[in-house]
């Protein structure tokens, strides 16, 4: 089991963090999630979060969650549609052909910006940033039409069957960053569509129809599955070697100091064939 702490854009990226891939989950990866602080009011001392505006306001929530929460990794959930231009590498990443290798330009920049924080180090390896292409509303276009068990209106079902008849060729993830056509512009176009708790739609899809339309999005949670899978063959062999302690100590007690690892193994597998013998 480990903890990642999800520093997200919005409510609905902490929502879906928080309830959605928990349960997909099960608790071998637990996840927990804030919004980016941006403004806190000193004489009350209530904080404002949600929005990334500026680079190093998420920058500070990232390294005060590295801080604070020793035990745990910590990654992101950033928007490409409309983030702030004084990301590391934003301009590099806004040169490239294609969208996928500008993020993975600006993933790597955020990582590379991050560790150069003197804070940062000895932390670099529970630090996993990720990109949403081109915004969380994408993931819904996995099959939009999930949304017309919320949207009951004539009118409203009938866009939604629209949006989906032309952007089914598309994948969720190639669903461009303009200003009237990325994912949530277009639903705004289908349905008065509001930002909201998206958990009930994210159920109906399914995490798993999700990562095989969103390639991107799949690839994140691969590596945070690669990191749990990693923890899980290190413990294994944590355990394997007390137990090899165990057995030398055993074999001290009871004369056999002298025998080497391979002599008691030996040693070990003719008792097991004489009691099954």
């Amino acid at each position: 089991m480990i903890r990642v702490n999800v520093v997200a854009e919005g409510h609905a990226e902490m929502a879906f963090v928080k309830t959605s891939l928990n349960n997909y989950y099960n608790g071998e990866i637990i996840m927990d999630s804030r919004r980016v602080l941006t403004g806190r009011d000193n004489r009350s001392g209530r904080e404002y979060r949600g929005g990334v505006t500026t680079y190093q306001k998420a920058k500070n929530d990232i390294l005060r969650w590295l801080r604070e929460d020793t035990g745990a990794y910590v990654t992101t959930m950033f928007d490409f549609f409309r983030l702030p231009t004084d990301f590391p590498e934003y301009q590099r990443a806004m040169e490239c052909p294609d969208h996928l290798s500008a993020v993975h330009i600006l993933e790597q920049g955020l990582k590379a910006d991050s560790i150069s924080d003197t804070s940062f180090q000895g932390k670099e390896e529970r630090f996993i940033p990720y990109i949403q292409l081109h915004e969380f509303e994408a993931l819904l276009f996995t099959d939009v039409r999930v949304l017309k068990e919320d949207y009951l209106e004539i009118d409203e079902q009938k866009n939604l069957d629209q949006l989906y008849e032309e952007t089914k060729g598309i994948p969720p993830e190639e669903i461009n960053h303009g200003a009237e056509t990325a994912p949530s512009k277009r639903l705004l176009h289908a349905v008065d569509y509001q930002k909201s708790d998206p958990c009930a739609w994210i159920e109906a899809l399914t995490v798993e129809a999700i990562r095989g339309k969103c390639p991107h999005f799949s690839e994140w949670l691969g590596r945070l599955e690669k990191v749990h899978t990693e923890l899980q063959h290190q413990s294994a062999a944590n355990k394997g070697y007390d137990a090899l302690i165990a057995l030398q100590q055993s074999s001290k007690e009871n004369g056999l100091q002298d025998m080497t690892l391979d002599e008691i193994n030996a040693e070990i597998r003719l008792a097991r064939e004489e009691r099954h013998g």
